[in-house]
């Protein structure tokens, strides 16, 4: 049974909507409400599954709505009822489940359920161990569950960026003015507001198909990432580096364990300003373990010849390291 709650500011719109999902097997409708408060009140205290949702309401947009309530329930399935074409556009921007035009259609309303009833049944029949997750980003950026890489389908290029931007930016308290100045400043402000929107959400659903325990918290002017349980390449390698750094003796083992996790660049496949302050740490850091560990070789006579042409093989993708260990090793 798909629990349902249903929202529009017109109260015809409403009754006729609730007769009409009353009418199709599986389905209880467990709120109507023209308030939006009064739903997001709902949806804060009790499991709910979908919400067909106005998208044109006085006080409040549809879209900033469906925000607010996917930052209490990210599994939530939006359905936008609207009567204004231009906002079924929108709908399909903000990667919404469905959308469907007034007057609503009892046929057209089966379809939409339907899709639901899928998505649902999908996620149901899923078993959900606890997994361990790990966030690859020295190289290209993929995702990896219990160690092995997990498929992520992003919907745009721009959203697999703002991912990106979010995870490096996890710490911090991230300002949505800041983000659409960063990726859409091309755009007129409420074009890129609504774009932030639909990206936002388009992250949510990679989040919630995942199973990667990564919550977006939407705070008035402010995104904020919750991660929990979940490692983040980088940020583990860097620590690990320092440490070795630190370590008066060279474990050959553990330099060249972290030299095989350096893949490549920091998101190397993407090329943005803000990547580069921390592409340009995490290199350095990384070339810093390599003239460490040829002073090691070069000090130690009896190092096998198969522990240097294992360190060339490592860094062989990078042309400034292999002049590197060229100039450096003597023997």
């Amino acid at each position: 049974m798909l629990n349902i709650c249903i929202i529009d500011d017109e109260h015809l719109a409403l009754e006729y909507l609730d007769l009409l999902l009353n009418k199709i097997a599986g389905v209880k409708v467990v709120g109507k409400y023209s308030d939006p408060q009064d739903l997001t009140d709902h949806v804060r205290n009790q499991k709910v599954d979908a919400i067909f949702l106005d998208i044109h309401m006085p006080g409040i947009k549809g879209i900033d709505l469906a925000e607010q309530l996917l930052n209490i329930q990210p599994a939530l399935h939006i359905v936008f009822v609207t009567g204004f074409n231009e906002y079924a556009v929108k709908a399909f921007e903000l990667n919404a489940l469905d959308y469907i035009l007034k007057p609503v259609q009892k046929d057209r309303l089966q379809l939409s359920i339907d899709r639901i009833k899928q998505k649902h049944d999908i996620k149901s029949n899923v078993e959900t161990p606890q997994s361990t997750y790990m966030i690859q980003n020295l190289g290209a950026l993929s995702i990896n569950q219990d160690g092995q890489p997990v498929e992520v389908k992003w919907r745009t290029a721009k959203t697999k960026e703002l991912f990106a931007y979010l995870v490096q930016n996890h710490r911090n308290t991230i300002r949505k003015s800041e983000l659409t100045s960063l990726m859409w400043d091309n755009l007129p402000w409420e074009k890129a507001h609504s774009q932030l929107y639909s990206t936002i959400y388009q992250i949510r659903k990679v989040i919630q198909h995942i199973g990667i325990p990564i919550k977006i918290v939407s705070q008035d002017e402010f995104y904020r990432i919750k991660i929990e349980g979940v490692q983040i390449q980088s940020s583990e390698w860097k620590h690990s580096a320092l440490q070795l750094l630190e370590e008066r003796t060279v474990s050959v083992t553990q330099y060249f364990a972290l030299l095989e996790d350096y893949q490549g660049d920091y998101l190397e496949e993407m090329q943005h300003t803000w990547i580069l302050k921390e592409r340009s740490t995490i290199k350095a850091l990384w070339l810093q373990l390599i003239g460490h560990l040829i002073e090691h070789i070069n000090q130690h006579e009896n190092t096998s010849s198969y522990v240097i042409s294992k360190l060339y093989a490592l860094v062989s993708f990078d042309d400034e390291a292999t002049r590197l260990v060229q100039s450096k090793i003597t023997r």
